[in-house]
């Protein structure tokens, strides 16, 4: 691969390319010709306009068949793996000038034959041209280009004379006889360390090779309250039914990982499989040892994992589950107007979730007064809201955290749901 100076190393070679390929012509009808790289609108014409040829890059594009080479550079920490290079195609305008009649077409016409049989720019051109004993970038070395994997590669690009009458005005410059040609492709990367990986000695335990798997693994499609289909979301304490397929309890755990916390996914051992489409698994109850400050109400995404022994571990696909919050309302019954309600939220929540809180009180939403929660993680999140202007009725109480909304109900025992006088706030 070369450097940076690449393009600059390539320029330089089509000078000389050039050059060379004049010197063996006999151009005294003509008169002594110099071969440059400027901007056409640095060369003089006019009465005093040399006998010339004039190589200048207009436009630089990426080479489609390498830009994609060695991605990415980096791996997920932010470590370079390689070094993918900076692959180019560089774009140039050869132009001729001359000081008599017809010089200007002759000096064009002699370079585009000597290109057409010379299409390309050698290894030992490029080290004659880049080398010692005078290198056209000092101290600095253009010599790697002449190592890299790809040859350069001169290929003529037929302009129309809308792009040329584009070009030169651009370059505001005189128009004088002009052929454009690609040089494809320089690749330049950088010479930096990248981490590479030892080789593999074994493959898998007592190098036995890969492990093979005859079938596929669970798959889930549901994640809900065993109690009843009618709950949107599940509580502390509930038993939470997974529906799928290809579900066992052999070697099986369940793993739930909230949305909001960066803790590790909770895990969870399924005690019960109805079918090989129905697992259950219990949730811890509030009152468990740490289940308030490990949990939190919001949005959970549920998988079964699967290690069996000496085996690698296979995880499911992933599927929501909505933990609500359980509350308890104080007080029950107030009189009409304005009066304070204080709420007790199970598990704690986070310091993220605050802002969002919100309690309906009936069909009203009330921002939350003040929000509670102890350092003591054995104590629940304390919540107090203001209602103003309570009307004479009862009002169902629901305290809504990240969208998620507590459950005001109660199941009964034929099946149906009604509101939880526990979380009815009768105003009278």
């Amino acid at each position: 691969m070369s450097n940076a100076l690449a393009i600059a190393a390539v320029t330089a070679a089509l000078k000389d390319l050039i050059g060379t390929g004049l010197l063996g012509l006999d151009l005294s009808a003509i008169g002594s010709v110099n071969v440059s790289a400027l901007p056409p609108d640095r060369i003089a014409t006019g009465q005093t306009e040399p006998n010339q040829l004039n190589w200048f890059l207009y436009q630089v594009t990426p080479n489609s068949g390498w830009r994609n080479q060695m991605l990415p550079a980096r791996d997920l920490g932010g470590a370079r793996v390689s070094n993918p290079p900076l692959a180019l195609d560089l774009h140039y305008l050869l132009t001729a000038y001359g000081a008599e009649d017809l010089g200007a077409e002759a000096l064009l016409g002699f370079a585009m034959q000597f290109l057409h049989e010379m299409p390309m720019l050698s290894r030992a051109q490029l080290r004659a041209v880049l080398g010692p004993p005078n290198p056209p970038f000092g101290n600095l070395s253009a010599l790697s280009i002449a190592d890299q994997i790809e040859w350069l590669k001169i290929t003529p690009m037929y302009l129309g004379s809308e792009e040329l009458s584009k070009l030169w005005t651009a370059m505001q410059a005189r128009y004088r006889p002009s052929m454009a040609y690609q040089v494809s492709v320089v690749l330049i990367e950088p010479d930096t360390p990248a981490r590479a990986p030892l080789p593999v000695l074994k493959r898998g335990a007592a190098d036995r090779g890969p492990h093979a798997m005859g079938s596929l693994g669970p798959l889930l499609t549901r994640a809900r309250p065993a109690t009843s289909e009618l709950l949107p979301s599940a509580r502390l304490g509930d038993e939470l039914l997974l529906i799928g397929s290809r579900l066992s309890l052999a070697d099986a755990s369940v793993r739930l990982e909230h949305s909001r916390r960066e803790t590790p996914p909770r895990e969870l051992a399924p005690t019960a499989l109805d079918s090989p489409n129905a697992m259950r698994v219990p949730l811890p109850d509030a009152g468990d040892a740490g289940a308030l400050a490990e949990w939190s109400p919001g949005l959970y995404t549920a998988r079964i994992r699967t290690a069996p022994a000496g085996l690698p571990a296979i995880q499911s696909n992933a599927v929501p589950l909505v933990l609500s919050p359980t509350i308890l309302v104080s007080p029950l019954a107030a009189a009409p107007g304005d009066f304070t309600l204080t709420v007790e939220c199970r598990p704690r929540l986070l310091a993220s979730q605050h802002a969002g809180v919100r309690l309906l009180f009936g069909a009203r939403e009330v921002a939350a007064d003040s929000i509670d929660t102890p350092a003591d993680e054995t104590l629940p999140t304390t919540l107090t809201f203001e209602v103003a202007d309570a009307a004479a009725g009862s009002h169902p109480v629901r305290l809504r955290v990240d969208g998620i909304d507590s459950l005001p109900v109660q199941l009964a025992a034929n099946g149906t749901l009604d509101f939880d006088p526990q979380q009815t706030v009768v105003v009278a």
